[in-house]
């Protein structure tokens, strides 16, 4: 049975406040039918026959399988984020188990390592003791070939591929990663692409003839725009290096957002051998420091927001929170715009009282243009007198 494969990108990002974030696109044919879902400390689940119970809880995209809640994306109540991604032909795993070993099957190791680690260095420290043993899963029927990309507070982001034997970390000094090939081939992959820009490419001269830009944008025309792995990494590592710096956290997120949308796919335009069509499911966004977990699904633009919160964990439930699949709209109210002379009184009036408490430097806004020529004194010395003069224009009107 074919269902497909994934193709999904991830990055990692950083604002200005130092807050850290792992983020990603889930793009797959078979159905994920994912929402975030907070698993709490002590959460007992199945793996070959043996239960396992995790010390810490977590927030991420989950779902049900086989008895057991497995996560995608996510992050633990102490900062550790991690993220899945499909690596076939590449991604290879231990055939057999081993005794006194961690034995996880590829798609149980991120709900492992959110249970029981608090840090990449604390994971690192036991790497040698997880063994990741090719199982098939359930919904699928099929073995899947996945590699990792964690992050925490730190702001350290490393990756693991696979290739049987034992796990070892690779630094991504990216922050980006995506599909086939692996993380060094796309890294060297980046010095193919140094003629791309933000500035505009300059006029040059053929003989005679000079040749100048049609219009804005000449600077970026060499960026690949399929939806290739390799594609898909040189776009995401170009506009998270060149996107305006976000101050904090609700700027973190719009830049993901932006950045992530480049390589957002729609159905229909990706097409499988098998004649699935590959579209991104679902993006979704991870702030290290607050613990908050960001969710859009394919269906529906709006940003769906959860937290880990004290609350939460002292609770000690299975939490899901169901997203709106069905697009939703915003739609303000009105407000009549009364730019008429009376109005233009008012607001000169009221300018005047803020005058008489408030320091002329301490004036925000368009008050503090129209004051900024004005001599404090006089207004203050002669408000009383004005605003009578204003009150008589305003009647006469």
């Amino acid at each position: 049975m074919d269902n497909g494969e994934i193709m999904c990108t991830s990055i990692f990002t950083k604002t200005e406040d130092d807050k850290h974030f792992l983020a990603r696109t889930m793009d797959f044919s078979f159905p994920i039918e994912g929402n975030p879902v907070f698993l709490p400390r002590d959460y007992s689940w199945h793996v070959f026959g043996k239960e396992m119970t995790n010390k810490y809880s977590m927030l991420g995209t989950g779902r049900g399988i086989a008895g057991n809640y497995i996560f995608t994306d996510g992050i633990n109540e102490h900062g550790l984020a991690i993220a899945e991604l499909y690596l076939p032909g590449e991604a290879s795993y231990n055939k057999n188990e081993v005794k006194g070993k961690n034995n996880l099957a590829p798609w149980e190791f991120l709900n492992w390592c959110l249970g029981n680690y608090k840090s990449i260095d604390d994971l690192e420290k036991d790497l040698k003791n997880i063994r990741l043993v090719d199982v098939e899963i359930p919904i699928m029927n099929k073995s899947i070939p996945l590699h990792y990309i964690f992050a925490d507070s730190t702001g350290r982001v490393v990756v693991i591929e696979p290739t049987g034997g034992e796990l070892k970390f690779k630094e991504n000094p990216v922050g980006v990663m995506t599909n086939t090939p692996n993380l060094e081939w796309h890294t060297q992959n980046l010095r193919n692409y140094l003629h791309v820009q933000p500035e505009q490419c300059s006029s040059k001269k053929y003989g005679e003839f000079e040749a100048t830009p049609f219009s804005q944008g000449t600077g970026t025309s060499g960026l690949p725009g399929g939806f290739t792995p390799s594609h898909r990494f040189v776009r995401a590592a170009f506009f998270k290096e060149y996107i305006n710096k976000a101050r904090n956290e609700l700027e973190g997120i719009t830049n993901i957002w932006q950045i992530l949308n480049t390589v957002r796919i729609p159905k229909g335009v990706v097409i499988e051998d098998s004649a699935g069509e590959d579209s991104t499911q679902y993006l979704a966004g991870i702030c290290i420091e607050s613990r908050s977990f960001y969710f859009t699904p394919y269906e529906n633009n709006r940003i769906t927001k959860v937290q880990i919160t004290d609350e939460l964990i002292d609770d000690g439930n299975v939490v899901i929170f169901e997203v709106p699949r069905k697009q939703s709209y915003y739609t303000p109210e009105g407000r009549i715009d009364h730019n008429d002379p009376e109005t233009t009184i008012k607001e000169v009036i009221k300018l005047l009282d803020d005058i008489k408490s408030t320091k002329k430097g301490q004036v925000e806004g368009k008050n503090k243009e129209i004051l900024k020529d004005i001599d404090d004194d006089f207004l203050k010395e002669n408000i009383s007198e004005i605003k009578e003069l204003l009150d008589v224009i305003g009647k006469e009107r």
